[in-house]
């Protein structure tokens, strides 16, 4: 018969492993998913780990991915920083030995080697040392963030260019000089070069030839790139930010041919010189520049047949722009918070596209744009000014834009958009005097144009007005959204439009109109009253206030607003007074859908 304190013991130690096993559920756990686990802990979490127990400090030692970080940028007791040195060096030689005899694989080796000081330097023999330990152990990520001298530059030992199972590489020289050797990464699918000084060439094609299965790319502060040709057929992802193309040349090609290239992003790079960029790549869904500068001349061409989305940025162009696109398969456009001193063309020739958004765009002012030289014969495109934004799009659907600027009035504005049904515009005004006429399928618009300025009194904000020339401006806007059939605007540019004009403007086929108006309801009521005469086929109309106005509740409001009683009723009044309805009855409006029938 057993014990019943062996019995006891047994018992007590079984709920002790149960307890341990609740309260350490990482202890339980397979060596392959701790292994996993460890591959998202930095440097000292791992070594710290690796303390906690014999079996962690084993697992540690074997896992697959090893990270050393050493920051000799701190403390100034140079014999202090002589012993962590000496130890660091001796730690990670210790373990990449250990690993190379036993035969184990390696999934990542990260070293990171902060310095300045040139005593403590590591110099790229170090480096290559354990690289190549690396390789032997068939390492699949090698991530390296070192300081080398400029003036030595620094270069993979060969073993690199060989590795078979090396599948990603993370360079980091503190901007110090890159070259590649004659061999190829045959097997390398991520390259990712940060802060490095490239003095190559042919940089561009050299990665595109030596680099057979490269899916990914990205260069992030890399300095020295004077010409960037890709051709890569295996390349899917191109990433390019806080890049510094030189000036110390005078025509910079940036040419990037690659079939499979999906996704291309420029941020924060700075192009000194003449650029011309070239974009030819038939599987290309996704492009985005964003705040970048554009310091002279510039020209892009994009000839993608797949791309889809299109995106300019918080980018600053410092002379004439030209942006032909012809992609067959845009969707959407976007050019937001740029800023142009010259002329800027945009010509885009999509069957597939649906919207184009002009959003909070800002132009330098006429002294600073003076500095900049005039642009090149093959950006003007007919007579006028020089400094303008012209857009041409001969299957844009809808646009949407949104003006910000103290000088947006003295730029002018060309839109092409014969095929144009949807028209948002919100912001200060801009010079519409060269807008087309030719909005033929204008079908909804929505405008809410008012200056940001402010005056002290209605005589100084009158001058403004007409200093600002915008009554003609205003007259050829309205006059632009004539065919409309839908329409929501604010009072103001109807106000300024029947500052000289007598004589609305007729819209034919609007049915259904908006108006928000700005400022006092009272003292707008006869420019309103102008506005409805020329709306011969008006069916609702509807009346959004900013203020509490009375008005809105006197029964005689048609008449005032000089529309026949007989055709029309007052079919809702806001109970906050700010809003009203008024629709026409239905027999007017049966005879008004008729007159259009027999009009057409």
């Amino acid at each position: 018969m057993e014990s019943p304190f062996k019995s006891m013991a047994m018992s007590s130690d079984q709920d002790t492993r149960i307890l341990a096993c609740t309260h350490d559920r990482l202890s339980g756990l397979p060596d392959q998913v701790i292994y996993h686990i460890f591959s998202f802990l930095g440097a000292n979490d791992t070594a710290r780990l690796g303390l906690v127990s014999k079996r962690f400090k084993k697992l540690c030692s074997s896992s697959p991915y090893l990270n050393f970080v050493a920051d000799f940028d701190s403390g100034s007791d140079h014999s202090c920083l002589r012993t962590r040195y000496t130890d660091f060096c001796s730690y990670v030689d210790k373990v990449l030995r250990s690993r190379e005899k036993t035969g184990e694989g390696l999934i990542r080796l990260l070293v990171h080697w902060f310095c300045k000081q040139r005593r403590f330097d590591i110099g790229g023999s170090v480096v290559n040392s354990w690289v190549t330990v690396a390789t032997k152990c068939g390492v699949e990520e090698l991530d390296m963030l070192v300081h080398v001298d400029s003036l030595k530059g620094y270069s993979l030992p060969d073993c690199v260019y060989k590795c078979e199972s090396l599948r990603a590489l993370k360079l980091n020289l503190q901007m110090g000089r890159f070259s590649f050797q004659i061999l190829g990464f045959d097997w390398l699918k991520d390259l990712w070069l940060d802060s490095v000084t490239i003095g190559d060439k042919y940089f561009g094609q050299r990665i595109s030839d030596r680099c057979k299965c490269l899916k990914r790319l990205t260069l992030e502060n890399v300095d020295g790139i004077s010409d960037l040709t890709m051709t890569s057929s295996s390349l899917e992802e191109l990433e390019i930010s806080d890049c510094r193309f030189p000036n110390s040349f005078f025509d910079g090609k940036f040419n990037i041919s690659c079939s499979s290239l999906k996704v291309l992003t420029i941020s924060r790079c700075q192009f000194k010189a003449l650029w011309h960029v070239n974009l030819n790549c038939q599987s290309l869904e996704n492009l985005t520049v964003q705040d970048s500068e554009f310091g002279r001349f510039f020209v892009c061409k994009i000839d993608c047949e797949s791309l889809e989305t299109l995106e300019v940025c918080g980018s600053n162009f410092l002379e004439a722009c030209q942006l032909l696109v012809d992609c067959p398969s845009l969707i959407h456009a976007m050019i937001s918070s740029c800023r142009f001193a010259n002329v800027c063309f945009l010509n885009i020739k999509s069957s597939s596209l649906g919207g184009l958004t002009l959003s909070e765009c800002k132009f330098s002012s006429p002294e600073i744009g003076s500095q900049y030289s005039k642009p090149k014969k093959e950006i003007k495109v007919g007579a006028g000014p020089c400094r303008r934004i012209i857009m041409k799009a001969e299957n844009l659907e809808t646009l949407n834009v949104s003006s910000s600027d103290a000088y947006s009035y003295e730029f002018p504005l060309s839109i092409s958009a014969p095929k144009l049904k949807d028209l948002w515009w919100t912001g200060d005004p801009v010079d519409f005097s060269y807008l087309n006429q030719g909005m033929v399928s204008l079908l909804n618009a929505r405008i809410h144009i008012k200056p940001t300025c402010r005056h002290r009194s209605e005589e100084s904000d009158r001058r403004c007005k007409h200093s600002k020339s915008l009554i003609y401006c205003a007259a050829k806007f309205l006059q632009c959204l004539s065919e409309a059939r839908f329409l929501s605007i604010n009072t103001w540019p109807i106000e300024i439009f029947f500052m000289q004009n007598d004589s609305p403007i007729v819209f034919k086929k609007l049915q259904n109109l908006v108006l928000l108006t700005d400022g006092s309801f009272a003292d707008q009521i006869p420019t309103i009253a102008s506005f409805l005469r020329g709306l011969p086929n008006l069916r609702r109309l509807i009346i959004r206030c900013e203020q509490i106005s009375h008005e809105l509740s006197d029964p005689n409001l048609i008449n005032l607003l000089g529309l026949n009683s007989r055709s029309f009723n007052l079919t809702g009044v806001g109970q906050d007074l700010k809003n009203v309805k008024i629709e026409a009855v239905q027999g007017q409006a049966q005879s008004c859908v008729q007159n259009a029938g027999k009009r057409r």
